[in-house]
């Protein structure tokens, strides 16, 4: 077994049966335009060797993205967890061959076995368990492992040979939303924990070689609190026994199993190259940042086209739709008389509304209210993109261009009372509540597959490429394709034909 990686979550995985590509990310920038993986690297994208599986972990766009899927061919299988949005997308992108996958729901290709991994996360989304006669693979991408996951893998492999492992506690939102931008000590004390329980023959820190760019730059210096060679360098000190089997994969290098062994080569994937380590950026100092939310308009957006956009949305639409939802979505915000005051920064200027939700008709009316408690700032590029559907909310909230905070409360004469008594202590946002995050996402996604364009019809489905996989109980099979002796003037094919033990 061999195993490329592309770089950030995207690895190729050659078995002995079959070629994977996994979560490809094939452009830069990508996630909406936010992220360049980094380390920087090169794809030769004519080089890619053909694969027969494709596996996408879960809907997250640096893990799903539109325009790498459309320049692939469309005749492979695709595996993918219960996910409609993601089996929709594929489809209209023109790929058939889709399987949804459960959790611990295993995959046979000739003595290849694929199990998808519980998260805890449920985006929904997996880990993806690799395994042939060669040795036993686990990436765990972006899933949420617990106790109980990993002995139900070890149940099936006792050893895993090569853990890409979960290891960075991300602050991606902690900023924009108001929240702690210390140290996660317990999160990343709960990461090292359970790879003591997983016990690899050998590690790599996985799924996180990215960074922000242009306007969403200075989260660089909040969102990655760990460094690859802290890591590790704590699973070293944790963990002695693993040795000098602990990596930090570049774009390019190659991790080989052979007979369970364990093998580095660094540099020797034939399509993917790094050309430059340019992670000084990413580094953790959340006092040293200058994060005046700025709309530098990177999109090039006419901007009275922006600006008339969004009076029409936060003078007409706004108001309409909290009188309309007063009594069920807002019934909170009436019963704490909240005051929600939204900033819309523009490339020239700032504009500010409020709109009182004490009063019976709620109004917008310009300008600061000293007793605002809801507060929202959102760059109106952003805000443009979102109303169009050209732009999500992972490009406003996790690019920096939206920021919220609050704090409502009561005074009483035994102090103050507050609406929520959780650690984060946060309130549903206004735009969040027009704008549903999963609303949002599939119009975006739905927009990036007119924008990529429909491939030509020979890269849809092969009439020859009809090999169906076929499904028994909780386990996919592949049948093997027919092989003819060509040394004889016959066909001496023979259909192997999987069996199902236990």
């Amino acid at each position: 077994m061999q195993i490329h990686l592309l770089g950030h979550a995207s690895i190729f995985v050659e078995t002995q049966d079959c070629k994977i590509l996994m979560d490809p990310i094939l452009w830069d920038s990508h996630c909406e335009g936010i992220e360049d993986i980094c380390p920087k690297r090169q794809i030769l994208h004519d080089q890619i060797p053909e694969f027969d599986i494709l596996v996408i972990s879960h809907q997250h766009t640096d893990h799903f993205d539109i325009r790498s899927l459309a320049n692939l061919p469309k005749h492979v299988d695709v595996l993918i967890p219960k996910d409609k949005l993601l089996e929709t997308c594929l489809h209209k992108l023109g790929y058939r061959h889709i399987y949804s996958l459960r959790d611990f729901n295993e995959v046979r290709i000739g003595s290849t076995r694929l199990v998808a991994t519980r998260s805890e996360n449920r985006v929904p989304e997996y880990g993806m368990v690799f395994a042939d006669s060669d040795g036993v693979f686990w990436n765990q991408v972006d899933s949420v492992v617990n106790s109980q996951t990993i002995s139900a893998v070890k149940s099936r492999y006792p050893q895993i040979d090569f853990l890409l492992a979960g290891w960075q506690p991300m602050l991606e939102i902690q900023y924009q939303e108001n929240q702690n931008t210390c140290f996660p000590y317990s999160r990343y004390s709960d990461l090292l924990r359970l790879i003591g329980l997983v016990a690899p023959k050998a590690i790599a820190p996985g799924a996180n070689g990215f960074k922000f760019i242009n306007g969403s730059s200075w989260l660089n210096k909040i969102v990655f609190p760990v460094t690859r060679e802290q890591f590790c360098r704590d699973v070293q000190q944790a963990y002695p026994t693993i040795g000098d089997q602990i990596f930090t994969l570049d774009p390019g290098d190659v991790i080989a199993l052979k007979n369970g062994e364990v093998s580095y080569l660094p540099q020797k994937s034939s399509f993917v190259k790094k050309l430059a380590d340019d992670r000084d950026s990413l580094y953790f100092s959340p006092i040293n940042i200058d994060s005046k939310l700025i709309d530098n308009n990177p999109e090039g957006y006419d901007i009275e086209e922006m600006r008339s956009v969004i009076e029409e949305e936060v003078c007409v639409h706004l108001p309409q739709f909290f009188n309309d939802k007063k009594d069920s979505l807002f019934l909170e915000y009436c019963y704490w008389q909240a005051i929600y005051q939204l900033e819309v920064v523009f490339p020239d200027c700032s504009e500010t509304w409020y709109f009182d939700f004490s009063k019976e008709l709620i109004e917008h009316r310009r300008g600061k209210n000293p007793l605002a408690n809801i507060f929202s700032s959102i760059a109106a590029s952003s805000f443009y993109g979102m109303l169009k559907g050209i732009k999500g909310w992972d490009w406003a909230s996790m690019g920096g261009y939206y920021r919220c905070f609050h704090k409502v409360y009561q005074a009483t004469p035994h102090g103050i009372i507050k609406p929520l008594d959780t650690s984060d202590n946060r309130v549903p946002e206004p735009l969040r509540i027009k704008f549903p995050y999963n609303q949002v996402y599939k119009q975006v996604r739905f927009y990036e597959i007119e924008k990529w364009g429909q491939v030509n019809d020979d890269q849809t489905i092969e009439q020859n490429s009809q090999n169906l996989m076929i499904i028994i109980g909780n386990t996919l099979f592949k049948p093997q394709k027919k092989e003819i002796n060509t040394n004889e003037n016959q066909d001496k094919s023979v259909e192997h034909i999987p069996i199902l033990l236990g």
